[in-house]
């Protein structure tokens, strides 16, 4: 077996970590991020605050022939990974939504399940039972063909169900 051990080094200004001032190209980017941190604290946009970043970078000699001949393209990376935390974050969200709205879709059939199996355990037929649940016949017949098969166990049933259909919300 392979064992690796890592050292984290925080190259943050202003903790400065001795590495910065033996690699200069490490020291400038640390700078730079702290200057666009700095103008971003201070209640300027992240654009506005990148720009001023390259600007003064170019004022104060950091990464100045660099940023001269690419700072487009400094600008544009940047913007783009600024947006693509963006664009994590909402992905994020919309994946709690989704996660939420399938939790209440399981929790609805489930119930839906237990209601049936108390009721075929009464003995009532699968045609009542749908008319008292208000619940679609196919579907009120599925629960029941895998009651018969499985046997009044709720968690049985439910495992039957979820293996017949991909999208059903109980699947595992």
């Amino acid at each position: 077996m392979l064992e690796l051990k890592v050292k984290m080094i925080n190259i943050n200004l202003p903790v400065g970590h001795r590495v910065l001032w033996d690699c200069m190209p490490l020291y400038e980017y640390s700078w730079f991020i702290d200057r666009v941190r700095m103008y971003g604290k201070e209640g300027m946009n992240r654009d506005q605050s990148v720009t001023l970043a390259i600007r003064d970078s170019i004022r104060e000699g950091i990464f100045a022939d660099f940023v001269k001949e690419h700072g487009t393209e400094v600008e544009n990376m940047l913007f783009t990974q600024f947006n693509m935390d963006d664009a994590l974050a909402v992905r994020y969200e919309e994946g709690v939504e989704d996660g939420i709205e399938r939790g209440i879709e399981q929790g609805e059939r489930r119930l839906l399940i237990r209601l049936v199996c108390g009721k075929l355990q009464k003995g009532e037929s699968p045609e009542k039972i749908a008319e008292d649940l208000l619940a679609d016949r196919e579907e009120i017949a599925r629960i029941c063909e895998a009651y018969r098969e499985c046997g009044p166990e709720e968690a049985a049933v439910c495992e039957r169900l979820a293996g017949q259909d991909e999208t059903d919300p109980i699947a595992p």
